[in-house]
C-alpha cells in the first residue's frame, strides 16, 4: 500500500497555503482540476507522495469532498498509488467491495500542462472516505508532483501515516483485514486521539474516541464519517524535525512518536511521526 497523497480541504486555498507556509512547509500552486471548479496547491516530498491543499475557486457542482472543503475539515480523503486501476477494480470486486470507477480525471497547471490519471472510489456510502481512493497516472507522475523546495533533502521524506478517524473500531479493521490481508495493530491510548490502533507494515492508523468522549475527534465524528482525521508526515529524526520546523512536544504513539505542528488552524490534523 503505497500513498499517493491526502487531500487536505480548506475554504480558502490562499489562507490554508499561507498557514502551510508560515509552518515552513511551503506549497506550490498545482492548478485547476478538470470539474473547474476546485484548484489546489502541492506539498510535495522526496518519496513522491504529498499533501494536496484542496478549495473552491468558484461555485459549482463537485465530486472533490465539497462537505470537507466548506467546513475546513482538513484531511478529507486519501489516496494510493496503484500500477492499474481496472487491476485494483476487479481485485476489490472479487472481496465484494463496492466500486466506483475507473473515472478519468485531470488538471492543468499554471503553465498550460495538461495531467491526466484514472482514479476509482471503493466502499458503501458509509465507508467510501475510510477506504483509499485508487490512482494511476496517464501523463508523467513527475509533471504531478516534485519535491517542494522547502521539504526537499531535509528530515521530513514523506507521508507515514494516515490516521483514520471511526466509530467502531473493531469493524474497521475487519474491513481492512477484509480487502488488505492487514496484521494486527498495535494498540495504545494517546491523548486527543482515544485508543490508536497502528498496522504494522501499513501507512495506517485507525483512532476512535473514548466512550462519553467531547473532544475534537469525537466532534469531528458527529460532523463526519468515517474517515482520515489527521496525516502524519515521515521523519527518521524527530529531533532534527523540530529543529528546523515548529512542532509540539513528542508524545508517544503505538508504534513510535509524534509532534504535532503548533497551529491553532491545524490543531492534531497534521504532525510528523518517527516510527519504532
Amino acid at each position: 500500500m503505497q500513498i499517493d497523497h491526502v487531500p487536505f480541504a480548506y475554504s480558502d486555498l490562499e489562507a490554508i497555503s499561507d498557514e502551510f507556509t508560515r509552518l515552513g512547509l511551503t506549497p506550490e500552486y498545482g492548478g485547476v482540476h478538470g470539474n473547474e471548479v476546485t484548484h489546489m496547491s502541492v506539498l510535495g516530498f522526496d518519496d513522491r507522495s504529498y499533501v494536496e491543499l484542496i478549495a473552491e475557486r468558484t461555485e459549482g457542482d463537485h465530486d472533490f469532498w465539497p462537505a470537507h472543503i466548506r467546513a475546513d475539515a482538513g484531511p478529507a480523503a486519501w489516496c494510493v498509488r496503484v500500477p492499474g486501476v481496472v487491476e485494483t477494480c476487479k481485485r476489490m470486486l472479487e472481496r465484494g467491495v463496492p466500486v466506483r470507477g475507473p473515472l478519468s480525471d485531470s488538471r492543468e497547471r499554471d503553465d498550460g500542462t495538461l495531467l491526466e490519471w484514472d482514479r476509482a472510489e471503493f466502499g458503501t456510502e458509509e465507508d467510501r472516505l475510510l477506504l483509499p481512493f485508487a490512482i494511476a497516472d496517464r501523463t508523467p507522475l513527475s509533471a504531478r508532483v516534485e519535491p517542494s523546495a522547502s521539504v526537499a533533502d531535509g528530515p521530513l521524506t514523506g507521508i507515514a501515516q494516515v490516521v483514520l478517524g471511526v466509530h467502531d473500531l473493531e469493524a474497521a479493521i475487519d474491513l481492512f483485514r477484509d480487502c488488505y490481508r492487514i496484521p494486527t495493530p498495535i494498540r495504545g491510548t494517546v491523548p486527543d486521539f482515544g485508543t490508536v490502533a497502528a498496522v504494522p507494515g501499513f501507512p495506517i492508523a485507525f483512532a476512535t474516541p473514548a466512550s462519553g468522549s467531547d473532544g475534537w475527534l469525537a466532534g469531528r465524528l458527529e460532523t463526519f464519517p468515517d474517515g482520515p482525521c489527521s496525516c502524519l508526515l515521515a521523519t527518521d529524526d524527530l529531533g532534527a524535525a523540530r529543529e528546523r520546523y515548529p512542532l509540539e512536544d513528542a508524545i508517544e504513539w503505538p508504534d513510535g512518536r509524534v509532534a504535532f505542528f503548533e497551529s491553532e488552524l491545524l490543531g492534531k490534523r497534521l504532525g510528523v511521526l518517527e516510527q519504532a
